[in-house]
């Protein structure tokens, strides 16, 4: 009898890290049924030769919850290979929904600030925790490992008080209860944004929590083998926070968001390492999530930031008319000297130079040939100091240009790369929050064209184990490896071409156009047995799942 479908001629790399080995793989119903030569015809086949086939890749961090709805084919991330992704991340999703109009409209605008503008509750078909698993349930081409959120379960059963105070007794309990039951109906752990994590975040209900508070809801989720996540991830480094002490009596697996290199606290990255090592040898498992690019930030002249603070430029920037002091070069002197002594109070702690900065967008066509360029590149072609090449080319365009500083965080990329490599971190990409700035949808393909062909960070094996077999087995999945009996999860790719496409030239915005793109070298994504990709175009079909008890190991 014919297999469901036969991957042929590809060379099979599992996700444990072993080397890599010609074979077919069949697989049957939802499982992969044999690895091996000579198997025997398939009702569909696809042919491998000169690619890799390897397990599906997992997200360790995403904001996808609305977004599975509005883009149900697991778009942007399953165009890279992505076939499982964890929601709920950071104590804000879109279920369970505050049944009272006020907090109800609380969590839509804290949704708003801290993912984007696209959260609309008009799309809600749902008011539970149930009701959301069960209207994505069969609707959807990606596996989704859902986290009870810690804001929206406040709001839900402390309303207006939510926003306003610590929890009562009662008030414990009850949301105790309503984490537990989101467990038994299939949520992988509690996740939460404690106070004095990041900024945006600021005011939210999380954040009105005790760590007492958090540490009860997080023991809910550990009764089930679950997980605890929280936002935050440089406080586990400041004592004076308690974070580390809260950590210490959450007795499950903790995923700290966002493991990153901040501007002037460079020693910070090997000290997170350090602490997550020292940790476990304690019998605590702490693991950050780490985005593999450098941070960028776009500016224009009304929002100069990494000027911002420097002595010459406070005096210069409200002037009625700014072009007259950018022409001055004793000015542009200074203000160099400014910037890299770090003088004054600037805004923005480090500084890599003017090769990090990129004119994005230029609005006078005989300038158009220095777009996407970056100062020092336009320096040399100018023969002008960079200095004058940025703040020329910036008069010359009427000082109507689009800049983009690629480093507002991880700008070590020496560090970047340990923090990639490290036993402590999962890879993530952030998809569904600020859809401006956050172009990292292609996080797992810049592991395996950038940080391995390129850099050669990895070799090919140890690049798909650390997208597939390492984050299944630290967040206990069932998946993550190629294996005859388990869930045929797979991507077929070819390891010469992949590519993660933003890195080449930053989207406006994470729009319905940008999350169909597909990638260079991606032929086939297949999620519990359905091809969901197939040589750049998404099939529909949704055979993902959204349960604990399925994704996960038995306990």
């Amino acid at each position: 009898m014919a297999h469901d479908l036969v991957i042929r001629n590809g060379m099979v790399i599992d996700g444990t890290g072993s080397p890599g080995y010609e074979a077919d793989v069949a697989i049957d119903g939802e499982e992969i049924a044999v690895i091996g030569k000579n198997l025997g015809s398939g009702k569909k086949e696809i042919d491998a030769k000169g690619h890799v086939v390897a397990p599906g890749f997992i997200d360790a961090h995403t904001h996808m919850d609305a977004f599975v709805v509005q883009y149900p084919n697991g778009n942007p991330v399953v165009n890279y290979g992505v076939t499982s992704i964890v929601i709920g991340d950071c104590g804000a999703s879109c279920a369970p929904v505050p049944p009272k109009p006020e907090p109800r409209q609380v969590l839509v605008q804290y949704l708003r600030r801290v993912l984007d503008k696209y959260v609309d509750d008009k799309d809600w078909r749902w008011n539970t925790f149930a009701e959301y698993l069960d209207y994505i349930e069969g609707k959807i081409s990606v596996n989704v490992l859902p986290l009870m959120p810690h804001s929206p379960v406040r709001l839900t059963v402390m309303g207006e008080a939510a926003y306003q105070r610590e929890a009562n007794a009662e008030e414990l309990a009850a949301m105790k209860k309503m984490v537990r039951e989101g467990m038994e109906l299939g949520a992988i752990g509690f996740s939460t944004s404690p106070r004095g994590g990041p900024a945006i975040h600021a005011g939210t209900p999380s954040t009105f929590a005790t760590h007492d508070e958090i540490i009860e809801l997080a023991s809910v989720a550990a009764d089930y083998n679950g997980c605890f996540q929280f936002n935050g991830f440089q406080m586990m480094l400041q004592p004076d926070t308690g974070v580390p002490s809260m950590l210490e009596k959450i007795r499950c697996l903790q995923i700290g968001n966002e493991f990153r290199q901040r501007p002037g606290q460079k020693a910070d990255a090997t000290r997170a390492i350090a602490f997550m090592r020292e940790a476990l040898k304690r019998g605590q498992e702490v693991y950050g999530v780490v985005i593999p690019y450098t941070h960028i930030r776009r500016f224009t002249i009304d929002d100069c930031f990494f000027l911002n603070g420097l002595p010459t430029w406070e005096a210069i920037k409200n002037s009625g008319n700014l072009k007259s002091p950018l022409q001055d070069k004793e000015a542009r002197k200074n203000l160099e000297k400014e910037r890299i002594a770090a003088a004054g109070k600037p805004e923005f702690a480090e500084w890599h130079g003017w090769g990090r900065v990129v004119f994005e967008h230029i609005e006078r066509p005989e300038l158009k040939k220095l777009e996407g360029k970056n100062v020092e590149e336009i320096a040399r072609l100018t023969e002008k100091p960079a200095v004058d090449a940025f703040f020329d080319t910036w008069l010359e365009d009427d000082l109507k240009s689009q800049c983009v500083y690629h480093g507002l965080a991880n700008a070590h990329q020496e560090l970047l790369a340990e923090m990639i490599k490290s036993d402590t971190s999962l890879i993530g990409t952030d998809v569904g929050a600020h859809l401006d700035r956050f172009f990292w949808h292609g996080a797992p393909t810049k592991v395996l064209g950038y940080w391995r062909r390129e850099k050669g960070l990895f070799n090919l094996e140890q690049a798909v184990h650390k997208l597939t077999g390492f984050p299944a087995e630290k967040l206990r999945l069932n998946r993550g490896l190629l294996k005859e009996g388990m869930p045929a999860d797979v991507t077929v790719f070819d390891a010469d071409k992949i590519d993660d496409l933003v890195s080449k030239k930053l989207p406006d915005i994470i729009d319905a156009q940008e999350v169909k793109r597909h990638p260079p070298g991606m032929k086939a994504v297949v999620v519990n047995g359905a091809t969901v990709v197939e040589d750049g175009h998404c099939n529909d079909v949704f055979p993902g799942k959204v349960r604990r008890q399925q994704l996960c190991r038995a306990q």
